[in-house]
């Protein structure tokens, strides 16, 4: 029984395995980039539902430590009609104590008409890829064109990501500029996507990598406190995804940029980021930060000049899992793919 269309009252959930979410399409960097960019324009249209996401810490403080996010989104599209709950656990020290990743996600896919869920996914595959698509894509609209080289900071999973989806939409690009504490990793790194045809170049410090990339990628396992980037590094007219969140010292943030953009303004109200921190204390105007979905709609405009010098967020949008993990669900679908788990054969009622 398709779970999805179920007209008696058994209920039934699609369960997808990581491999099997592989090989419906999870690490299609074509597909992902064209769900985020979709989702980014959905939000401008407002046909998605997010509310704030919430973190759970099992250190207090230690907002790079061991931590589980909890995400939900609701699209309302023309294409779909679904809603979502993420729950994506992070701890750094897996791949020290385990060798196993980092973080992991699950989906659970809602029917819009009923309510029930009809799918539970993998989604460590899609979060990773649509965060690397979500800085890539801040770079199309926001970055400039001719940008030339890119630095890298950190050079984990995120940052694969990060380099398979910015060759897909920045066509310009001659230099990768690698930093990472362990240097193998950087060389690595560079084996990996030499097929690119791009210089890649291993530094031996972070400002080697940063201060003169035209575009530049931060992915770190820094803390709140810990900031690290002064205002000397930022190059004019670059564009930096401070994915990390808390790589850029506020000094950097507010005198060495002078453009600002975020893939979504709701995270403003949340706790400890760095743009929601200084807008809070007045440091930053709200109404100076403008939203990618707007700018992909030319509704406002984040570069103005050749000189702008352009400070990118992304906090990951939980619509962006939902979109293409229902595109994922309906190519395992067609190659009946996946497990079909009863919830109930007959509701119980009380």
């Amino acid at each position: 029984m398709n779970s999805e269309t179920a007209t008696n009252q058994e209920v039934n959930v699609r369960w997808l395995s990581q491999e099997e979410c592989i090989e419906a399409g999870a690490k299609n960097m074509d597909m992902i980039l064209e769900y985020v960019e979709k989702v980014n324009l959905w939000l401008a249209q407002e046909k998605v539902v997010e509310p704030e996401l919430l973190h759970l810490l099992w250190e207090e403080g230690n907002y790079s430590g061991k931590r589980i996010g909890v995400h939900a989104s609701l699209i309302r599209s023309e294409e779909m009609k679904v809603a979502a709950v993420k729950g994506i656990p992070s701890n750094p020290m897996n791949p020290v104590n385990y060798q196993t990743p980092r973080s992991n996600g699950i989906i659970i896919l809602y029917h819009e008409d009923t309510g029930y869920p009809f799918a539970v996914m993998d989604d460590t595959i899609v979060s990773a890829l649509r965060t690397g698509a979500s800085s890539a894509l801040g770079a199309k609209y926001c970055a400039r064109s001719d940008s030339e080289s890119v630095g890298l900071v950190g050079c984990g999973v995120i940052q694969n990501a990060h380099i398979e989806a910015t060759s897909k939409v920045m066509k310009n690009i001659k230099t990768v500029r690698l930093y990472d504490i362990n240097k193998d990793k950087a060389e690595q790194f560079a084996s990996k996507w030499a097929h690119l045809g791009c210089n890649f170049e291993i530094c031996d410090d972070i400002e080697q990598a940063v201060a003169p990339s035209d575009i530049v990628y931060t992915a770190t396992n820094v803390n709140l406190d810990n900031e690290y980037i002064p205002k000397e590094w930022i190059k004019k007219g670059s564009f930096h995804s401070g994915v990390s969140m808390w790589d850029h010292k506020d000094e950097a943030i507010l005198e060495g940029f002078n453009k600002y953009c975020m893939d979504y303004k709701l995270r403003l109200k949340d706790d400890k980021y760095p743009l929601s921190e200084l807008t809070k204390s007045g440091r930053l105007k709200s109404e100076d930060i403008v939203e990618l979905g707007q700018v992909i709609t030319n509704k406002q405009v984040c570069r103005e000049s050749e000189d702008d010098s352009v400070f990118f967020v992304t906090l990951g949008i939980c619509a962006t899992d939902t979109a293409n993990s229902y595109r994922i669900y309906k190519n395992a679908i067609e190659k009946e793919l996946g497990t079909e788990v009863k919830l109930w054969s007959e509701p119980a009622m009380f």
